[in-house]
């Protein structure tokens, strides 16, 4: 137990900040957030963080690809010490976090040794493994690592915590893990298996949220999931964009609409993107900032029953009429890819081809369906657009490759740009079984059964439909 006052408390939680050596500049940033931090009110008690601390390693130049090399031992011991130093000197306060991928870079062995002795003296006790908890005021937090060597001894771990924490009379609990239970737009950074191992805890216990990270949105919502009510808030506070984009204006959500009570999302986090959270007796608000700037605020005061106190206006749809889309002036098809050996496909629009694309060789996991590819649209082919259209993929060369999180954008004559709704389809070039044979199989371990339509192995893929709103 850190403290056992029942005064309100303010914390922190910033996502994914990725320390990186030589420079560390991600500190200036840091700094700012630690400077408005210290004027909140209740007193901001402790600072947690969400994984990925430190980036392990550094991108160079090889062969003409940008190639990332991981730090060894004693790189990621001095990257891991700077990070886990200037956190809680620029806030002046505690640090607790939880391990990230990039965290156990160089075989992993740095994170225990740097990390562990500076939790075990904030917490007064000895700290000797990635899992931990501990007790503020009404509230209960544990800390998780995304890929233990025992998922079912840490959540036996955490439940025996919240068991004696629910007997000491609790009011709250916080978990915090690098990985998401499930991500919303970018398959394949999760684990089936630690997302498995948790779920019995909040079928057990009244969870109030799951900080995560790792996926470099940003993003909150509640799923109802096989009886258990799941919040789940996402951040990363190393992203640089300006101009936050609803994730459903360019991708496909990955799960079911109808399980989502609640909802909002963008593709990437804001400048210097940070959570404050505070807890007031059984009431708990979440400010979602920019440095200062608060740009969304929601609250419960039961779990997975929030409401939002502040939320930008939704930005309105362009319409399109087929008079409108005649006078285009520009169009550019839009779409995400896996492909491990890369691929040439044909496309058509509305039964006309229209390009030859070539589709890049994509990583097995962390660049599947992720990075986004843009086909431009010839310009004697833009009246071919409707309101409602038809795209089509040919595949003369039999590779194996997936497309999704496709849409269609269109500059009009006013200087205005229309979208349509993304597809929720993910077109496979082949069969899992004609993958199975082949070796490439990434794509359909990631990508969820009800959203995936394969064909044979040569076959056109599609049609895709994509239509624009309409007046």
């Amino acid at each position: 137990m850190l403290s056992d006052s029942p005064k309100p408390f303010n914390f922190v939680v910033l996502g994914d900040v990725h320390y990186t050596r030589p420079d560390f500049a991600i500190s200036k940033v840091v700094a700012g957030i630690a400077g408005i931090a210290k004027d909140c009110q209740p007193p901001v008690a402790f600072v947690c963080q969400t994984g990925d601390i430190a980036e392990g390693g550094t991108y160079a130049m090889k062969d003409g690809k940008r190639v990332f090399r991981q730090a060894n031992h004693d790189e990621m011991k001095e990257e891991l010490a700077f990070a886990m130093k200037d956190v809680p000197e620029r806030f002046r306060l505690p640090l607790f976090i939880a391990v990230g991928n990039h965290d156990k870079h160089a075989g992993g062995k740095a994170f225990p040794e740097v990390a562990l002795p500076l939790l075990s003296r904030e917490l007064g006790v000895t700290v000797s493994q990635n899992c931990y908890g501990f007790r503020y005021g009404n509230s209960c937090f544990v800390f998780l690592d995304y890929a233990p060597a025992d998922c079912d001894a840490q959540r036996k771990f955490a439940e025996d915590l919240l068991a004696r924490a629910r007997v000491a009379g609790v009011r709250h609990i916080f978990l915090f893990a690098h990985f998401p239970l499930w991500p919303l737009i970018r398959p394949g950074f999760s684990s089936q298996r630690f997302t498995d191992s948790l779920l019995p805890i909040f079928k057990q216990f009244p969870v109030d949220a799951l900080f995560c990270g790792h996926t470099h949105n940003t993003a909150a919502w509640v799923r109802r999931f096989e009886g258990a009510t799941i919040t789940q808030i996402q951040g990363v506070a190393c992203q640089a964009s300006p101009d936050l984009v609803p994730m459903e204006e360019r991708r496909t959500l990955m799960m079911p609409s109808d399980e989502l009570n609640y909802y909002w999302g963008y593709l990437s986090g804001p400048l210097a993107g940070w959570f404050l959270v505070t807890v007031d007796g059984g009431h708990v608000r979440v400010q979602f900032r920019s440095g200062a700037k608060v740009i969304r605020e929601f609250e419960w005061r039961e779990p997975g029953r929030i409401t939002d106190i502040k939320k930008p206006e939704p930005r309105p749809p362009v319409l399109v009429t087929a008079d409108t889309l005649r006078h285009a002036t520009a169009a550019t098809l839009a779409l995400c890819l896996w492909a491990e050996d890369g691929a040439e496909v044909g496309v058509s629009l509305s039964g006309e081809p229209i390009a030859t694309a070539q589709l890049g060789a994509t990583m097995r996991n962390s660049n599947a369906f992720a990075g986004e590819k843009r086909i431009p649209i010839p310009p004697d082919k833009l009246k071919l657009l409707r309101p409602a259209n038809e795209v089509t993929f040919d595949n003369p060369k039999r590779a194996i490759f997936g497309i999704g999180h496709a849409y269609l954008e269109v500059e009009l004559a006013d200087g205005r740009i229309a979208r349509t709704a993304v597809s929720n389809r993910f077109l496979f070039s082949a069969t899992k079984a004609e993958g199975d044979s082949s070796g490439k199989t990434e794509g359909w371990k990631i990508i969820p059964p009800d959203a995936l339509v394969s064909v044979n192995l040569g076959q056109p893929l599609g049609p895709m439909r994509l239509s624009f709103p309409a007046r």
